[in-house]
């Protein structure tokens, strides 16, 4: 079945309403969980001779979201949004022949598809173009000077705050690309969803130019420093304003400043930088451009090889997933997060659940794109080996 002809899915949580998956302490929980037998270590392996030559190392991909209740769902305007999006896109000319490559096989519109599958046509449209508009800033700012990030990081906030603003002559183009996005995206977005977008929009950026000057002083994070930085520059919190935008929300700040929301969005955050640097390792293996990976960063710090590393990103997803179980269950149950009323607590619920479809389509975007994997992406997602070749 084509991917645009998928169907969209029901809540995991609409039939069971205290579903739990793969708990530490059960404790923590007001019912009992089910058994869920723990999955095989994480497993690498170097070069092994066959045929008289030498096989390449390979490794296996953990199974992070092996008792994950959201499953797979995709927008049905995917296919006509895509091709909107693109075409605008391709209108600036901004990449050359290379990247142009890269960007056909990223497929930037699936990962809005994937990740905001609920959303109206018109919202689609907006998640593809913010897509594109990472992407853009993405390759304009990697391995560029500190000064040309700041200018151009500089030039996409300025945008977002003055959309009626003509850009300035001679601005690099990703000014008007995120004038142009973003003009179009909050036309139809309540005043909080702009305002939080906005201030995540600023912390992704610092969050750039920190890397950037990390990168000329060749400095290598420890994993606390990394995880850190990665939260806020992988782009993470943008997104979850567009999740609340597709469930057509509009909740107040003090409720969204919460500190279980923000530990929710924290724990997704970090699931989707794990998720997405075991995906990337080879790639970026290959390219002689993994120093800014999880993987490489716990090797260097911690004196593990490739097998310990991913171990460690597996017992971190794992605790992710424990604590994100555990504070939804008390943000549902009101235990220690109070109500603000029928309609508000609905909106949270459904914000909840947003963030679960993200996750998922996210990882699923890893294997269902070329970016990571080629067209072997459906054959490393069902057996999880990579092979580093």
């Amino acid at each position: 079945m084509l991917l645009h002809q998928e169907q969209r899915l029901p809540s995991p949580f609409s039939t069971y309403p205290s579903l739990f998956f793969y708990p530490r302490s059960p404790t923590s929980f007001s019912t009992p969980s089910p058994v869920v037998a723990k999955p095989a270590p994480a497993q690498a392996k170097q070069n092994t001779t066959v045929a008289g030559r030498k096989a390449p190392p390979h490794y296996f991909l953990p199974q992070t979201l092996r008792n994950w209740a959201w499953q797979r769902n995709i927008s049905p305007h995917y296919r006509a949004c895509q091709a909107e999006s693109v075409a605008w896109l391709e209108s600036f000319k901004p990449f050359t022949p290379e990247v142009q490559v890269a960007f056909n096989k990223c497929d930037c519109s699936l990962i809005a598809a994937l990740t905001f599958p609920r959303s109206s046509y018109f919202t689609m449209r907006s998640c593809c173009d913010l897509m594109h508009a990472f992407f853009v800033l993405d390759d304009h700012t990697d391995n560029q000077p500190l000064h040309v990030v700041i200018e151009r990081c500089e030039a996409t906030m300025d945008a977002i705050l003055h959309v009626d603003k003509p850009r300035p002559e001679g601005e690099h183009v990703i000014g008007e690309i995120t004038r142009q996005f973003w003009k179009r995206a909050s036309s139809e977005m309540p005043r909080v969803i702009i305002e939080r977008f906005e201030k995540s929009w600023r912390t992704y950026l610092d969050s750039v130019i920190r890397q950037a000057e990390h990168r000329s002083e060749q400095y290598i994070c420890t994993p606390e420093e990394y995880m850190a930085a990665r939260r806020d520059n992988i782009g993470a919190y943008p997104c979850f304003a567009f999740v609340e935008q597709q469930l057509e929300l509009n909740i107040p700040h003090e409720v969204m400043e919460h500190p279980y929301i923000q530990s929710l969005n924290k724990d997704c955050a970090e699931m989707i930088i794990l998720d997405n640097d075991m995906s990337s390792y080879k790639k970026e293996v290959l390219s002689n451009d993994a120093d800014y990976n999880a993987i490489t960063v716990v090797q260097k710090h911690l004196g593990v090889d490739l097998e310990g590393a991913l171990q460690w990103l597996l017992e971190h997803h794992d605790q992710n997933i424990d604590n994100f179980m555990a504070v939804r269950e008390k943000v549902l149950k009101k235990d220690g997060f109070p109500s603000y009323g029928p309609r508000i607590d609905r909106e949270v619920a459904d914000y909840v659940d947003g963030l679960g479809f993200w996750i998922r389509g996210h990882d699923e975007w890893n294997f269902s794109s070329g970016r990571y994997f080629g067209k072997d992406g459906p054959e490393v997602q069902k057996h999880r080996k990579v092979i580093i070749a």
